[in-house]
């Protein structure tokens, strides 16, 4: 029987193979509710086996996908999660409004279900009226087949579109319907612009690129009339198609041609609505050759022997603002053949291992016959380029000229509406309508650092000193993070300050901003520092799209006390390796080997080595302190501009002293012993400890509120020297020039949370999960293999316990589907035709228990000084041992603990610390072998609770079994403690082949057998 209605028409028919097109994937999809932000309405058209859709426990229930035109149906595929349907019908609309029966039945048998039907419509809903269990209704894919229609105009373009999260401007824009909606590759959110014809949406491919198509995505609100243009400066526009045709849906004009800036420019709706897009996408491939320096040489050190023969320009400490490209000249050399130019410019690929300063390391950029050398390649903003010249004879000889150094500093200097106007296109911040040198861009650093301390009152440089900018806007800092709106509010807010000194945001976002990757320790257990660096890379890049300038991590701590809480913080107990990971870290978030415009600010802590006892106090002597100076080292060696001392006093460098922050010796160890000129910023200490922590030395007072009871800034003022206030100024102003803030102080707070959380930002954070995922003992029942149709129970606190991954502010994960434990298994092992049952289920052949701590912060979540399972988690293992089935036993460990008594009861035993917001999947695939494991641990595992303490004993240096400050030695003798000192003495490795440990720092298997 056939049938109109609302422009659909329908036939009924029985289940057959899908055929024809997969119309539905990745399309707009509604939903009449969702159980959880972790199982979207999206899941459902993702393509994506292991993540789904579920409904809240009611009936009826609906999920609804916008085909984007009308469309011929043959089929629709629903793969149910065990909680299905019975009873629903399959409908089509060609308006969203009025709904026609296609496929009905009472009698659903779940499972994965492809039913032929016969029908078209732009709209296609699966209508749940009675569920199969007491949950709502779930499905992994809803998939619809069939024959596109609607809008068409050209082929289905091929690739990825060049377009995505890039950067976008649009006419106008409604609500949070922001443009960069239109190029974040998901179907559920839109651009859409205000009730008016001739409105534009333009996108910068951010470089020349080569177009092969556009497609448009129309939500319901088309444009009937509109034209793409392109443009190589974003000012002079080519139409390249124009139509008074369209037809919405999703529409693919056949555009070609090559242009940096492409633009929708829509100028008749189709409706009394403005125009809306799901998706704006630009196929082609960009020229990213003029961003991109030649790298013909890995990053290397300069020859020993130097200054042979002269360069000419730059001029040393030049100051190049008028050109990404400056000339390159040097004097010839007799019988020179060829020259190579070498310069530091930043790279990723750093050997994050070695010892030295980053900045020292040149790469081969150019390979002239002549004098000269013109880049034809963007040198990137930066303050501290160095180059030298190698002349090349005919027979090979070299000679080698002096070294120079230059800046690059040529900002889009940002205009917004909050009252700073432009003088000679810098930022009248003063807003005297007159450009001070403090507000030139073109003047170096220092100069505009002098000038600015010369015009601040002293009220006004102490409150650079202070947090709370969002109550005191002439405070220099701000703690977050906050939401992106708030924070453009703030940062607005001190545009009206008398001199309009913008403040820099730094928060707690120790392991990522949106996307939260591993915590250190956990990093630790993979030691793959060219991730590291990407990581960090990754946050800055977040944090920019929203103008968050700083944060308070990474940690320089080495591991060396099991009992210390903030272990899981740091990078390990191997020394060397925490150094190569705040290398790597720290480059990442400053994007170079130095503070630069682009970078984020880090804040390397807690100085000076709270791993060697805690936050009570620093146990280290002569000897021992030196490994634990090593990250800090490397850090400073990265380019770390910003160290935070911790509470933690130190019983070498300041007997009985005070804690760090306010212990003038401790902080003159690491201005005067380690070299370091940066800033010092404390930790957050009570008020009446700034006035103390300031004359010890401290710049920045961590957290300080100028407005907390009994503090005053005059009184501030009356007991902090002047002279010890401007030197704290000066490095205060100083680093906010080197960021560019007051030349760039924003983010983009409409279109920059559309770029959070890219799929290749999610793709690391999984990578560095897998990675650091170790398996420590396995007896054969990894990788999983089961059969389809056998069962599997997971159970245990850590199972469903989202939050254990991650600690700090690093909870964003849930917005996006983030999976639990249990989800992921569930997930991964739908797609092998395994059931997975929760706590209990019908003759399992495996049981996986997830165990492990909780998240906290400063203190354990378990007793302290009881580290090890509890009672409840230890009778999970034994109980399922006890029947018979084989035991996986998957560990949040944030911190050595003793797992003796229940190691030998494991068949396999996967430690993923905490893993960050793709510990889940990353923990499945493991699991049923999707990749072999390479992890291994970052601490020696003790073997009974008395190698660390005393029986009885409390977290007191008394009562400890283990050396505070040492590596490896749990267990160990007097004499293998002696060795490692003298092998720390002597600036040695100390190998990881100390004590008796239950399991040796480093353990981990890298196969199945």
């Amino acid at each position: 029987m056939s049938l109109a209605m609302g422009g659909a028409a329908a036939t009924s028919a029985g289940t057959a193979q899908a055929a024809d097109t997969l119309l539905s994937q990745g399309k707009a999809v509604t939903t009449s509710s969702t159980e959880n932000a972790g199982t979207p309405a999206s899941a459902a058209v993702d393509g994506d086996a292991g993540t789904r859709w579920s409904s809240a426990a009611a009936d009826p229930q609906w999920l609804r996908v916008d085909l984007g035109a009308t469309a011929t149906i043959s089929s629709v595929v629903l793969n149910w999660e065990t909680a299905y349907a019975t009873s629903f019908k399959i409908q089509v609309s060609g308006d969203d409004q009025n709904w026609t029966d296609i496929h009905s039945t009472t009698t659903g048998p779940g499972g994965n279900q492809t039913i032929a039907v016969n029908g078209s419509g732009r709209y296609v809903r699966v209508y749940g009226t009675a569920r199969a269990t007491g949950y709502g209704y779930s499905l992994w894919e809803f998939q619809v087949y069939g024959t596109a229609g609607g809008g068409g105009g050209g082929p289905t373009p091929t690739g990825t579109p060049i377009s995505a999260y890039k950067q976008v401007s649009a006419s106008t824009w409604e609500g949070a319907n922001a443009p960069a909606a239109a190029l974040d590759g998901r179907t559920d959110t839109r651009w859409s612009s205000q009730f008016a014809d001739n409105q534009w949406l333009q996108v910068d491919l951010g470089g020349a690129a080569t177009i092969t198509g556009v497609e448009l995505n129309w939500e319901s609100a088309y444009a009937s009339s509109y034209r793409v243009e392109l443009s190589d400066d974003g000012t002079n526009w080519t139409t390249v198609h124009s139509t008074t045709t369209g037809k919405g849906g999703v529409e693919r004009p056949a555009v070609t041609g090559k242009a940096r800036y492409v633009r929708l420019f829509a100028t008749t709706r189709a409706t009394g609505y403005g125009v809306s897009l799901w998706e704006f996408q630009v196929f082609g491939s960009v020229d990213s050759s003029a961003a991109t320096a030649p790298l013909l040489s890995p990053p290397t050190k300069a020859p020993g022997t130097l200054n042979q023969f002269a360069l000419s320009a730059p001029a040393d400490r030049a100051m190049v603002t008028s050109t990404r490209r400056p000339a390159f000249s040097w004097a010839a050399v007799a019988g020179a053949a060829r020259y190579e130019v070498w310069l530091n410019v930043s790279r990723t690929d750093y050997d994050f291992t070695a010892s030295g300063n980053l900045l020292d390391l040149y790469t081969k950029v150019a390979e002239p016959t002549g004098t000269t050398y013109a880049p034809s390649w963007d040198i990137t903003d930066r303050w501290t380029y160095k180059w030298y010249v190698v002349a090349v004879s005919g027979s090979g000889a070299k000679t080698t000229s002096n070294i120079r150094t230059f800046s690059v500093y040529k900002p889009d200097v940002e205009t917004v509406s909050d009252g700073v106007g432009l003088v000679n296109g810098a930022r009248d911040l003063n807003k005297n309508g007159t450009l001070e040198p403090y507000e030139d861009w073109r003047q170096p650093v220092e100069t505009r650092v002098s000038d600015l301390l010369g015009r601040m009152t002293p009220e006004e440089k102490a409150y650079q000193m202070f947090y709370n900018v969002q109550s005191f806007p002439r405070s220099g800092w701000h703690f977050g993070p906050a939401q992106p709106g708030d924070l453009h509010d703030i940062l607005l807010s001190t545009a009206a300050t008398r001199l309009g000194i913008p403040p820099v945001s730094a928060g707690d976002t120790t392991a990522g901003y949106q996307t939260t990757y591993p915590l250190q320790s956990t990093l630790g257990a993979s030691k793959d520092y060219p991730l590291d660096y990407q990581l960090g890379d990754m946050q800055r890049k977040e944090q920019l799209e929203v103008g968050a300038r700083g944060t308070l991590s990474p940690l320089a701590e080495v591991g060396t006390k099991v009992l210390y809480p903030r272990i899981q913080e740091g990078g390990g107990e191997n020394a060397d390796a925490v150094g190569a990971q705040l290398r790597a870290l720290v480059a990442g978030l400053q994007g170079g080997p130095e503070l630069n415009p682009a970078s984020v600010l880090a804040t390397v802590k807690h100085w000076p080595g709270e791993g060697a006892g805690g936050e009570a106090g620093i146990v280290y002597d002569g000897v021992t302190i030196k490994y634990h100076m090593i990250p800090f080292r490397a850090a400073m060696e990265a380019g770390a501009v910003n160290i935070m001392p911790g509470y933690a006093g130190s019983s070498f460098l300041d007997p009985g002293g005070p804690g760090a922050g306010d212990s003038a010796k401790i902080l003159a160890y690491l201005r005067q012993n380690l070299g370091y000129t940066g800033l010092i910023t404390t930790d957050w200490l009570p008020s009446g400890a700034w006035v103390n922590a300031a004359n010890a030395g401290s710049d920045v007072m961590g957290g300080a509120d100028p407005g907390a009871a009994g503090f005053t800034m005059a009184g501030f003022q009356q007991q902090v020297p002047i002279a010890r206030i401007n030197d704290a100024v000066t490095r205060i102003l100083r680093l906010k020039f080197q960021l560019g803030v007051f030349d760039r102080p924003y983010g983009d707070p409409v279109n920059g949370p559309y770029r959070f959380h890219q799929p290749s930002y999610v793709a690391l954070a999984n990578k560095a999960a897998r990675e650091s995922n170790t398996l420590l003992k396995n007896n054969g029942v990894l990788p999983v293999r089961l059969n389809r149709g056998d069962n599997i129970v997971v159970a245990g606190a850590r199972a469903t316990d989202g939050a254990a991954c991650c600690i700090w502010s690093s909870y964003f994960h849930p917005n996006y589907g983030s999976q639990t434990t249990l989800e992921a298994i569930r997930a991964r092992a739908a797609t092998a035709g395994v059931n997975v049952y929760q706590d209990s289920g019908p003759a399992p052949k495996l049981a996986v228990v997830a165990v492990g701590e909780p998240s906290y912060t400063h203190a354990t979540s378990w007793p302290n000084t009881q580290p090890y399972l509890p009672a409840d988690q230890l009778a999970l293992i034994r109980n399922f041992k006890n029947q018979g089935i084989p035991v996986v036993v998957v560990l949040t460990l944030p911190r050595p603990i003793v797992i003796s008594e229940w190691n030998g009861l494991a068949d396999a035993i996967v430690v993923t610390y905490r893993g960050g917001e793709e510990v889940g999947p990353a923990t499945a695939s493991l699991l049923f072998g999707d990749y072999t494991p390479r992890g291994k641990l970052p601490w020696q595992m003790p073997r009974s609770l008395d190698q660390v303490l005393k029986p009885g004993g409390g977290d007191v240096q008394a009562d400890s079994n283990e050396k505070w400050d040492l590596p490896y030695d749990l267990g160990a003798t007097d004499a293998e403690r002696a060795d490692i000192r003298a092998k720390i003495d002597a600036g040695q490795p100390v190998p990881p082949t100390y004590g008796n440990p239950l399991y040796q720092y480093g353990a981990g298997l890298t196969g199945w057998n």
